[in-house]
């Protein structure tokens, strides 16, 4: 089976036609045609269903799909690793994480110069979504909030403050830490609940026996603490301070409130001396951060 017949099946996929993934892959219709039907040969199986000016998926070709994108991913991950190889470098990392982590972890880790070669490139992505986009894409690592599925060998990075970020002005501004307690007297701007600090923060609330004043929600950090810089409002969130705000932690029954921060990949990744080296420089990192 040829790698480059692989990549053209998947073009197809991606493209919705033969005549469109021609064009994208720069390969004559016919020729490509071709190579699909010697595709379909070689498997026994056939990819699609063909009736006139219409071309789908058979339910082979759907089952065919991951594995082909398996066959690529592995094989760019082998050129990857040959070419560092070759110029005696680390093997370069690709990550999958929030887009709060991103910018506020992996980013200015990478500003620092501690990140070497090894990490590549971090993409953002819902927290939710993480450990689903690393399972069927190229990406060497995941970071969020939850843990990963079982299949994937896991980490965990430590735990991230939720914090309360307030302008200048604001009764709170010049406080060490809020409790619970008075944080639940005032109007707050709060995440969504696919949002791991708003979880933490209605469960901090319900094991305390508190009712918030007001909760409004926002699918946002950079607008919460845009709302929190000028409009005066209270904004709970895990993100780096900007707009002039401050960052208080805030305490609760149990301790300052907090979210994990969990990684997660590939069993068998070629490359999982570089992650733990990556790992251990992300602890030390957000270590620093806290202190």
């Amino acid at each position: 089976m040829e790698l480059r017949v692989v990549r053209y099946f998947l073009a197809v996929v991606r493209e919705g036609s033969v005549t469109a993934a021609a064009r994208a892959v720069r390969v004559a219709q016919p020729s490509l045609s071709r190579q699909l039907r010697a595709l379909e040969t070689e498997l026994g199986v056939a990819l699609f269903s063909r009736s006139p000016g219409s071309l789908t998926l058979s339910a082979a070709g759907t089952r065919f799909v991951p594995i082909a994108q398996d066959l690529v991913r592995r094989a760019e991950e082998a050129g990857a690793v040959m070419a560092a190889i070759g110029r005696t470098e680390d093997t370069p990392l690709t990550l999958v994480a929030p887009p709060s982590t991103v910018d506020s972890l992996l980013a200015p880790f990478m500003a620092t110069g501690k990140a070497g070669p090894v990490l590549r490139d971090a993409f953002p992505v819902p927290p939710d979504q993480v450990f689903d986009r690393l399972l069927h894409s190229s990406a060497d690592l995941g970071i969020s909030t939850s843990p990963p599925p079982a299949q994937l060998e896991t980490a965990a990075l430590g735990r991230v403050l939720v914090s309360a970020q307030v302008r200048p002005g604001h009764r709170w501004y010049d406080a060490e830490s809020i409790p619970l307690a008075e944080l639940a007297t005032e109007p707050l701007l709060v995440m969504n609940r696919s949002n791991a600090a708003r979880l933490v923060v209605d469960e901090a609330f319900h094991r305390a026996g508190l009712v918030p004043a007001e909760l409004n929600e926002t699918g946002s950090p950079s607008v919460a603490q845009a709302r929190a810089a000028g409009r005066g409002e209270v904004c709970l969130v895990t993100d780096l301070v900007r707009f002039g705000l401050r960052s208080i932690p805030i305490e609760t029954p149990d301790g300052m409130l907090t979210v994990p921060l969990y990684a997660g990949w590939r069993r068998d990744h070629y490359a999982r001396p570089s992650i733990l080296a990556l790992i251990e420089g992300l602890r030390e990192f957000r270590g620093a951060l806290s202190e």
